[in-house]
């Protein structure tokens, strides 16, 4: 015989209740479609690490449907049961009904979170493109768990990077946000967006081969261009010598776009000459596969009286 709505749900919602209930008594029950609510928790509780999987959520409802409880089985993962709290308290419910009369009741809500994104290729073959070209030189090192949102197509739309992270690892990170492909999560076979945790591990000792082939930015300007740069930046009526060391980031132009003191000399006039020396400078830009990149190093000059 087939079941009607209200048989369907009881089947899958169970009552907690101490003794058994009259035919025309019912146990409280969602007024309102649960997946909404699921997504919304979901993506805020996501954000801080992996939230997939079922819970059975037991939800205490007041007499007026107001949900005023909820908890999850012991040893729930700590985030997973935030957001099926999350999901109990944010939804509407009628009220259980005892001889016509509306009471306060419980029930067991399973609350099914989506599966987790997937990568649709190796990831060691991306961090080794995205390695910054500079790195087989100077054997930067790192790693990191990138939490990101990856939508319904499967493409990272954010990522957040922790406190801490170095300049040459956010250009990285960037390169490889920019090339994952994910087989998109999905709810009740439906893709959906998700927040993932990917690590990610930069390490050139022990991972000393590039599937990229990668070569750093070297000096272009003659010396000649690299005077007149001195002529024009250096301070006039000073004779001061300073070796100031900066992080630079070139363009697949060749130009300095950015120019940071990494090593203040004492002297802001000096670090700000040799800013203005650095950005005057001509660059072969770095090359990745034969194609010009943008790219950022550290480059230190000597700032001193042209001459």
């Amino acid at each position: 015989m087939q079941k009607t709505p209200l048989a369907a749900f009881l089947a899958a919602v169970s009552i907690v209740t101490p003794c058994a209930m009259a035919a025309d008594d019912f146990p409280p029950r969602p007024a309102e479609e649960m997946q909404d609510a699921v997504l919304k928790c979901h993506a805020i509780h996501s954000r801080h690490g992996p939230v997939t999987g079922t819970v059975e959520l037991t939800v205490s409802v007041d007499d007026a449907g107001r949900p005023t409880g909820v908890a999850t089985p012991p040893g729930t993962d700590e985030r997973v049961a935030a957001a099926a709290q999350c999901v109990g308290l944010g939804l509407r419910y009628h009220a259980a009904v005892e001889a016509d009369v509306a009471v306060p009741g419980q029930l067991l809500l399973p609350v099914l979170f989506p599966t987790l994104p997937s990568l649709k290729y190796p990831l060691r073959s991306t961090i080794d493109y995205c390695h910054a070209p500079w790195a087989r030189k100077d054997r930067y090192e790192g790693t990191m768990d990138l939490i990101m949102r990856v939508g319904r197509d499967g493409r990272v739309k954010e990522y957040l990077m922790p406190a801490g992270a170095l300049p040459w690892m956010t250009e990285a990170v960037k390169c490889v946000a920019d090339r994952l492909e994910f087989y998109p999560a999905s709810l009740r076979a439906t893709t959906v967006e998700s927040w993932a945790v990917l690590p990610l591990e930069f390490n050139l000792t022990a991972n000393p081969h590039f599937d990229a082939e990668v070569t750093p930015p070297a000096l272009r300007s003659s010396e000649e261009s690299i005077l007149e740069a001195y002529r024009r930046c250096y301070p006039t009526e000073r004779t001061e010598t300073a070796r100031i060391e900066y992080r630079i980031t070139v363009t697949p132009g060749g130009r300095v776009r950015k120019a940071e003191v990494l090593g203040e000399s004492g002297d802001p006039a000096l670090d700000q000459a040799g800013i203005c020396i650095l950005r005057s400078l001509s660059f072969v830009a770095a090359r990745r596969n034969g194609r010009a990149v943008e790219s950022t190093l550290n480059w230190p000059i000597l700032v001193r009286p042209p001459g």
